[in-house]
């Protein structure tokens, strides 16, 4: 009987076999998860915490889920939305519980009728065309709330902003960096706090809060 392959492993075989899909050659680690949940880590803590809606994009093999799984109350609900389909099928076979619904499908045509408090995302930006970037971008900036929190990564090995609408967004809203040198690549997480309603046009920033 063979033996099932290592998770590292199978997400290699899956990097080589969709470099557009996959970002990196390794899932990320246990601790750049740990620091991209902080603040919800935080914002569960408080007892008068509302109940959250939560939303991850490109999960690939699940390590954000994971963490991200671990501070989800019973009231909270998490959308984890994924277009590989064997990583879809990979999540979706670690995680069943009510409040957590995997969907197969592209981000873009993704459409609830509820906004998000907390957006996660592991996508490959970098590899994409940037107008897809943009679009992305655009998207998640519609399913935020009010007081929505974003938080991303990118890899350090790349140069800070392919996209400029991304760029632009994160000078905007952005309120922390972190570089994570446990993972491979090591990676910089941004953290994004949306007050009032989100500019989904290209603004024109003349002051950066996050270099």
């Amino acid at each position: 009987m063979a033996k099932p392959i290592a998770r590292p492993l199978k997400h290699l075989i899956y990097f080589f076999k969709d470099l557009k899909q996959t970002g990196s050659i390794a899932p990320s680690s246990k601790f750049l998860a740990q620091d991209l949940v902080s603040q919800l880590k935080k914002r569960v803590a408080c007892d008068e915490c509302k109940p959250l809606k939560i939303l991850e994009v490109g999960p690939g093999t699940g390590p954000l889920t994971k963490q991200i799984v671990k501070h989800l109350r019973p009231n909270d609900k998490l959308d984890v939305v994924e277009i590989h389909k064997k990583f879809y099928q990979i999540v979706k076979s670690r995680y069943r519980q009510q409040n957590l619904q995997i969907h197969h499908a592209d981000i873009l045509q993704f459409q609830p009728d509820y906004k998000y408090d907390f957006i996660f995302s592991s996508l490959p930006y970098e590899n994409m065309p940037e107008e897809i970037s943009r679009e992305i971008w655009k998207k998640k900036l519609t399913l935020c709330s009010e007081e929505a929190c974003i938080s991303y990564f990118k890899y350090v090995k790349f140069r800070n902003f392919k996209s400029d609408f991304e760029e632009e967004v994160v000078k905007k809203y952005g309120r922390d960096k972190k570089v994570v040198l446990l993972n491979l690549p090591p990676a910089k997480v941004y953290t994004l706090e949306i007050s009032g309603q989100p500019d989904i046009k290209t603004p024109t920033i003349e002051s950066s809060n996050v270099a």
